[in-house]
């Protein structure tokens, strides 16, 4: 099959500012995609200028094209970029393709995808509720209004339950499967070897809260039988000397050991070695790195605001609580054997292979169905 995917922003952009990187290669997307290149079809991505890497990006197994922002200070390209000259280029491209996956409901790219080539469209939504901008009304307006309007019969695939109750108001056409982000399993899987270790994996900014992490954590290490254990930080932000500062008043210097930015392959080493993968942000949808961490057999402690906190509480893969503390910690070394073997058959499920499969069989029920 030919395959195209509409993904205009590619990396959360902290405050409206976009760093480009340079090489999309680590970016969900590209993993996503990659998935079904994996299982023998051609995709081209489609994606907003301003996310464009700075280095060439050869060894990508798929297209990329790149579209220019219409009316940027408008349409902020970080939030609801408008891709100048789409619409003409899926008027003349669009029928090669077997099957068109566009990101969120709320975006001008699916909109255009949506007029131009509704039939074999699916809108992939992580989304689970109204964006925040001018008091929610954009949002509550897109969603009331255009949805029904011009997207009403176009099936959309939730990437989590909370995604699948808030767009479910919105859409009578809502997947009951839901298809996450998908995981890279030849660099991604489990170990039966552990360290005494925790994990952070985020970028060192406020929402991700990562000083409250690391309090906790010396709550652990004040414990006489837990004191050789570490935590290791891997990312990068402009809070870095800030936490280190934290780190070295706590008198954490020996146990805390801040890596920077990994690339997959570098990270998959020490995540799949941890004990469990902590977070404890303020804001966030689908953390690709809880299903990364699960994928490598690793638990993951967690509050209730990621998407994929009720998918680890269902499933038992770890802890949720918005107040985990050090007991947590305690709990997560003392039960990590059954937490492991729990995380290893749950991730086998969280593939970017086994992504695109479901993604693929929704669009061949769809196509029976109308």
């Amino acid at each position: 099959m030919k395959i195209l995917i509409i993904n205009c922003i590619l990396s959360t952009a902290e405050h409206g500012i976009i760093k480009r990187k340079e090489s999309i290669s680590d970016c969900m997307i590209s993993n996503f995609a990659r998935g079904f290149v994996e299982l023998g079809h051609q995709v081209t991505l489609l994606a907003s200028l301003d996310f464009k890497p700075t280095g060439e990006d050869r060894d990508l197994p798929f297209e990329v094209m790149y579209f220019p922002s219409r009316l940027p200070q408008l349409f902020k390209p970080s939030l609801l970029p408008w891709p100048r000259g789409l619409h003409k280029w899926l008027k003349s491209h669009a029928m090669v393709y077997d099957l068109v996956i566009a990101s969120e409901s709320f975006q001008i790219a699916t909109l255009i995808a949506a007029r131009v080539c509704p039939s074999h469209l699916l809108i992939w939504q992580e989304m689970d509720r109204h964006q925040r901008l001018m008091h929610q009304l954009p949002s509550r307006l897109w969603h009331s209004v255009v949805l029904p309007l011009f997207m009403g019969q176009i099936t959309i695939v939730p990437r989590s339950e909370p995604a699948k109750h808030f767009i479910a108001q919105y859409s009578h056409h809502v997947s009951d499967a839901i298809v996450d982000h998908g995981t890279d399993t030849h660099t991604l899987y489990p170990s039966d070897e552990h360290d005494q270790a925790f994990i952070v994996v985020s970028q060192l900014v406020k929402r991700k809260r990562v000083d409250r992490i690391i309090t906790k954590f010396a709550q652990l290490v004040a414990h006489e039988n837990y004191r050789n254990y570490r935590l290791d930080i891997i990312g990068d932000g402009d809070q870095r000397q800030e936490l280190e500062q934290l780190t070295a008043t706590l008198g954490l210097k020996d146990n805390v050991v801040f890596h920077g930015f990994m690339p997959h392959e570098q990270l998959a080493a020490p995540l799949r070695r941890s004990l469990a993968l902590l977070v404890d942000t303020s804001n966030d949808l689908n953390m690709v790195t809880i299903a990364e961490a699960i994928t490598s057999g690793t638990p993951v402690v967690t509050n209730t605001v990621p998407s994929t906190s009720s998918f680890i509480a269902a499933n038992k893969l770890g802890v949720v609580n918005d107040n985990w503390d050090v007991n947590d910690l305690i709990y997560v070394i003392n039960n990590h054997e059954q937490l492991h073997a729990a995380c290893c058959e749950a991730g086998k499920g969280l593939s970017n292979t086994a992504c695109a499969s479901k993604m693929i069989e929704i669009h061949q029920t769809t196509i029976h169905h109308h």
